[in-house]
């Protein structure tokens, strides 16, 4: 390298910071750059960690990745992946909603909120015949006020509650809809963005004036796929955290990347004269730094802006974080009187069980446990639980196990623990939570940024939760780091 190198430092080390590494890697072939990626805590990956145990793959964080969402499986493509990658169980494609007493059967088509089809609406044992015919009434249900001359007005938002309540019902919301997206966003139906986490459904009110409608025309758009969903998650065959292991590998090779572990940043500043960032480590240590992105949670973006713009620190502190943790449990699969016929099972918050979800993981991704052995996980806390994470893991274990047996049917041996392990892994503050005018905040969060002089953000916090969003956000940051230092060199 030479002495007038561009120096890059990313602060943090998830998918998002990786990435956004890689990216600047696959940018930089002309020009190289300095690259330093900055982590606090013990190991790459963020909310990403498999583990072996027992010869059972066990996930601790997410364990698939959306392909309508191209950037996840372009980025194990770009890593050599390619062959990797394996579909979920074509045998069990369908999931559950946890009733007073069992799991029923998900009705068929259902797209978070609303039905594909009413036929597999009115057959499913999940609605009360008078919440069946609230549900089926939808179409002739009048549009918004708003969306008066079929479009969505561009500032437009409200919960999830107000919308299904409003289209569907109240008892669609409760026993279906609220149950799926706590399970994806571990949310507060009452505050929850439409706008931020689903937009399309806001879009088929204001085009159709029905989200039935709507959704019948996007079926028949793509040739009748659009119920089509649990064919559209993959993952890596050693699972999700291959994916942090491949990048750190391609990171490696290039002698021009640092890649450091347990280094906090305690401080951020501009230097105006020198036209750098000063990055400065708890341990007393500075990297200068032509241009600096934070893959951070918001709140860590927003301490480390305070005193370069405290307006956008301000932006930034808005955007609220939810706590849960993932229990996984590897049961003897005689044990299981439960037929494991699906992916796993949503909980609806007014049944006041602990659990938010369950998953069978070693039924959604062949291979992943020898045939004797099954692993289920079990999802606790979230916006609407945050007092479970108060407890002990050994409490919270227990109770997830308690339910999850209840309605697996797990049966206990006549001595000793009823599961051979489990394992208790706590995210805390790390699901953010897109409430009601999220949307606005971003592009407010996006302006003051643009502001800065070399300063980029990205990750969950804005434009999505999932591994594909975190990976598009990160490249739009390389993209943005690549223009910035072009620039200045030009």
């Amino acid at each position: 390298m030479t002495s007038n190198a561009k120096k890059v430092v990313i602060i943090g080390g998830g998918i998002s910071g990786l990435t956004a590494a890689f990216r600047l890697v696959q940018l930089s072939a002309e020009n190289p750059i300095e690259i330093s990626v900055i982590e606090a805590g013990p190991r790459f990956g963020g909310v990403i960690q498999t583990k072996l145990v027992e010869q059972c793959l066990i996930e601790c964080g997410p364990d698939s990745i959306l392909t309508a969402k191209p950037w996840g499986v372009n980025l194990m493509k770009a890593l050599g992946m390619e062959s990797e990658i394996v579909e979920t169980d074509a045998s069990n494609r369908r999931a559950f909603i946890a009733g007073k007493d069992s799991l029923l059967p998900m009705p068929d088509g259902f797209r978070l909120i609303a039905p594909a089809s009413i036929a597999a609406l009115a057959a499913s044992p999940c609605l009360s015949v008078g919440g069946k015919l609230r549900a089926v009434c939808e179409p002739f249900i009048p549009r918004h006020e708003q969306f008066s001359h079929g479009q969505l007005p561009e500032d437009y938002d409200e919960s999830l509650t107000s919308f299904v309540t409003r289209r569907l019902g109240k008892e669609a919301l409760d026993k279906l809809a609220q149950p799926l997206f706590s399970g994806i966003y571990t949310a507060d139906p009452d505050t929850l963005s439409m706008r931020a986490t689903m937009p399309q459904f806001l879009e088929f009110e204001a085009q159709y004036g029905s989200v039935i409608r709507g959704l019948k025309a996007a079926s028949t758009k793509n040739g009748g796929t659009e119920a089509v969903r649990y064919s559209m998650f993959v993952a890596p065959k050693n699972g999700i955290g291959s994916l942090v292991d491949a990048l750190l590998d391609e990171l490696k090779r290039h002698k021009n990347i640092s890649l450091e572990t347990e280094k906090r940043v305690s401080q951020l500043g501009f230097l105006e004269p020198e036209k750098q960032w000063r990055v400065k480590l708890a341990d007393g240590s500075v990297r200068e730094a032509d241009a600096v992105v934070l893959c951070l949670p918001a709140y860590g973006a927003a301490r480390l802006l305070k005193e370069t713009d405290s307006q956008l620190s301000d932006l930034l502190s808005s955007i609220t974080y939810a706590s849960s943790a993932v229990i996984n449990f590897i049961v003897e699969r005689k044990r299981v009187l439960h037929p494991l016929d699906g992916f796993g099972f949503v909980v609806p918050a007014e049944l006041g069980k602990h659990v938010l979800a369950g998953s069978f993981s070693s039924v959604k991704f062949k291979g992943r446990a020898p045939e004797h052995l099954t692993v289920l996980r079990a999802f606790v806390g979230g916006a609407l639980f945050p007092e479970i994470m108060e407890l002990s893991d050994a409490k919270i274990r227990d109770l997830a196990f308690e339910e999850l047996s209840f309605y697996l049917s797990i049966t206990s041996p006549a001595r000793g623990l009823p599961y051979r392990e489990a394992l208790v892994t706590r995210w805390v503050d790390s699901m953010p939570q897109y409430k009601v005018g999220h949307r606005n905040t971003v592009r407010e969060i996006e302006k003051r940024v643009a502001g800065l002089k070399g300063a980029f953000i990205c990750g969950a916090a804005y434009e999505g939760v999932g591994i594909p969003d975190c990976i598009r956000s990160a490249n739009q940051a390389a993209d943005a780091v690549n223009r910035c230092l072009n620039t200045a060199l030009s």
